[in-house]
């Protein structure tokens, strides 16, 4: 699956260094495009309301997406239930994807599987998950950083499990095991940026 093109600049900020002005916690790598953004216009974190996400799964082993996909709104409670994620036939045939409960925060994007109906593993290979498409709204922020909350998350996903642009969210369960006991939390840095201005040459 093609890497989102933001993942070819990685930025490490010192978290101590933009603490004032968006506030990071734990989350210390930022995946920016320094030749687009000018990093001097992070203003303060905002919410995505009402942003429109499109819910797919992905498998590399026959590189293609599910023939199915899910359309939710960001808001309060549930974006897409177990019902629903359910229905996500694996792309490339064979199984069904398992009842997920799957929350989109402000802040943070939520794997509850409580209502799977029993444990299981996803298939091993490069990649096999879920890919989020977000249709931001003119006046939302961007998506700067995204890294998995280990203190929350029972499964053992690694933050380069999560792969992400300024719109788009890629989580891979490659391999992993999961049961009724598993949750996944990872954290989302929105945040509004600019442009950088383009440079006038005085020749």
């Amino acid at each position: 699956m093609t890497r989102p093109t933001l993942m070819q600049t990685v930025l490490v900020l010192s978290c101590a260094s933009v603490v004032e002005v968006v506030g990071c916690g734990d989350t210390r790598m930022y995946i920016l495009d320094p030749g687009h953004i000018d990093t001097d216009s992070i203003e303060a974190p905002t919410c995505f309301d009402g942003a429109v996400v499109e819910l797919a799964r992905y498998s590399s082993r026959c590189g293609r997406m599910s023939a199915k996909s899910l359309t939710g709104v960001v808001g309060e409670g549930v974006e897409f239930d177990g019902a629903a994620t359910s229905t996500l036939e694996s792309p490339c045939g064979g199984d069904m994807s398992p009842a997920i409960d799957v929350s989109i925060e402000s802040s943070s994007l939520l794997f509850d599987f409580s209502n799977v109906l029993g444990a299981g593993r996803f298939p091993e290979d490069e990649f096999d998950g879920y890919v989020f498409d977000i249709a931001l709204m003119p006046d939302h922020s961007l998506l700067l950083a995204a890294s998995v909350n280990k203190t929350l998350s029972t499964l053992a996903l690694q933050d380069d499990d999560v792969y992400f642009d300024r719109d788009r969210i890629e989580v891979n369960f490659e391999g992993i095991h999961y049961d009724q006991d598993a949750f996944l939390k990872i954290d989302l840095l929105f945040a509004r940026v600019s442009p950088v201005s383009p440079k006038v040459s005085n020749e």
